[in-house]
């Protein structure tokens, strides 16, 4: 029924919207429906569709397979690596070896490490520490609980309420008549998480329970067992199992660990101190070796490293960043990395350029050998698989290059397989074959695969008949929404968009 329109209006402007807004959002909204329906109206699912769909998505396989790897095969290859050859690869692919810019620098550390050796506590720091951080060596105190839990719907009538209480009521006084409170709470406790341990809680401090169970629990003493207790989740019976009281570690016990912490604190600040005063004397121009006999420092020699090798003995992509950012001969600032701060001077720089072939030719000849490798995986890879055709026994051929057989359970056509992840190809080609065929070779990762189907098991049909129009349906729906997505974005690339307002009208009315 309509409500008239003066409160339609009214309606729309509480919710933030005016009248005109509103008829216009409902009117493109027809308007779209009406396009959506003219666009996929001709859209139909063959039934021969619908059992293709059904049989992807509901057949499975299990095969064995071993894999043809190009590991192990070096050494057999490694006669066909000729000069010749090494340098035919390099010409060819003489972009890949480029040698990229590499530097060198001069460098010393300020390591936090060695500052805590000199660092020396008295008695007092530590005490005063120790008070400092008394909480942090306090452990509060505990108490170990049994419970059996009745559960209570939020907000109980009093019907309920009383139908459970009762219940506790005769658990209880079984309780106290000496029954076994494990044994009553694994047959009656609602909680599902503890009742197979007895209700076991385990140790809990305040604050860990809802306030009127800790209010009863720490009240307990050992062995006791308490009245019925209601809480938010409903009606229950504590038992105290233990209790430990509030302990604070003595001093002597923590000494080590103030020690440890107190010099690392101090070491840090020491360091940080002595970068401030390296960074001013660094703006002062002052030059490396005067910086490190001020301040004691060892300056010691990198190798020559690209960006993005890094430098090993200083891990901090910061570091690295600022060496290729810095010109020849300036010292850096003060940098911070893992074991404390570091500066450096760059003494030599190598720009990148294409290289001669003594300069690469190692890498060359390990990039060689590993192409032979796969070359000669994927020939005999072949060779099996023509061997397999012509009746060759399938674990003959895996023993003859010591390769496992593994096996697949039953998978779905996007099953994953065992060691080699998720290979569509494998598992398709596997689909392609009935149950005792074998098959292959297939490309997988790091190497060439080869097959036994073991079973090839068919959809449920019986179960078809019941999803068929479920799966029609789905199918119809993404039919439609591709082609209207796919029709929308060809006319939006195609064509500027103009809405004329009589037409939008006529269209909706």
């Amino acid at each position: 029924m309509f409500i008239g329109p003066d409160r339609y209006k009214q309606v729309l402007r509480n919710n933030g919207m005016s009248f005109e807004d509103f008829e216009r959002q409902v009117s493109n909204e027809i308007l779209f429906e009406k396009f959506t329906e003219l666009v996929s109206n001709g859209v139909t699912v063959t039934d021969r569709e619908i059992e293709a769909a059904y049989q992807r998505a509901n057949e499975q396989a299990q095969f064995d397979f071993f894999v043809v790897r190009s590991t192990g095969l070096e050494a057999e290859v490694s006669e066909l690596l000729t000069d010749e050859a090494a340098r035919t690869l390099f010409d060819e692919n003489i972009s890949d070896y480029r040698v990229p810019e590499r530097r060198q620098v001069s460098f010393a550390v300020i390591a936090t490490e060695a500052i805590r050796g000199s660092v020396e506590l008295d008695e007092a720091a530590l005490r005063t520490a120790y008070d400092e951080s008394i909480g942090e060596f306090t452990t509060p105190e505990e108490v170990r609980a049994r419970h059996i839990l009745f559960r209570l719907p939020p907000d109980p009538d009093e019907e309920t309420l009383v139908e459970t209480r009762a219940t506790a009521e005769e658990i209880l006084d079984q309780i106290r008549a000496g029954a076994d409170f494990v044994a009553l709470a694994e047959e009656n406790s609602d909680d599902t998480a503890t009742a197979t341990s007895g209700g076991d809680l385990g140790w809990f401090r305040r604050g860990r329970m809802t306030a009127e169970f800790e209010e009863v629990a720490f009240s307990l003493d050992v062995d006791e067992t308490s009245d019925i207790v209601q809480t938010p989740f409903g009606l229950h019976i504590i038992r105290l199992e233990g209790s430990r009281s509030e302990r604070v570690r003595p001093f002597e016990e923590v000494r080590g660990q103030l020690e440890q912490r107190i010099t690392f604190e101090r070491a840090e600040e020491i360091a940080d101190q002595r970068a401030e005063e390296l960074r001013t004397e660094v703006l002062r121009r002052a030059s490396l070796e005067d910086l490190a006999d001020q301040f004691g420092l060892e300056i010691r020699k990198s190798a020559l490293f690209s960006q993005l090798e890094g430098f090993a003995e200083v891990l901090s992509p910061e570091f690295t960043r600022q060496v290729f950012a810095t010109g020849r001969d300036r010292v850096s600032e003060p940098i911070r990395f893992g074991d404390g701060y570091v500066i450096f001077r760059v003494d030599e720089i190598v720009e990148s350029h294409a290289p001669e072939f003594v300069e690469v030719e190692d890498a060359v000849r390990s990039d060689l050998i590993r192409q032979l490798a796969e070359e000669r995986a994927a020939e005999v890879a072949d060779e099996f698989g023509t061997r397999l055709e012509q009746g060759e026994g399938f674990d003959v051929l895996a023993a003859e290059i010591g390769a496992p057989i593994q096996s697949t359970a039953l998978i779905p056509r996007n099953g994953v397989v065992p060691e080699l992840g998720r290979q569509s190809a494998l598992v398709l080609a596997a689909f392609d074959h009935a149950a005792g065929e074998a098959g292959g070779p297939v490309k997988v990762d790091r190497g060439y695969a080869l097959f036994r189907v073991t079973a090839h098991v068919q959809p449920d049909w019986g179960q078809y008949a019941i999803e068929r129009d479920t799966l029609r349906d789905e199918m119809l729906n993404q039919r439609r929404s591709g082609l209207f997505e796919s029709l929308v974005r060809e006319l939006r690339e195609q064509y500027r968009v103009v809405t004329y307002e009589d037409v939008t009208s006529a269209v909706t009315s």
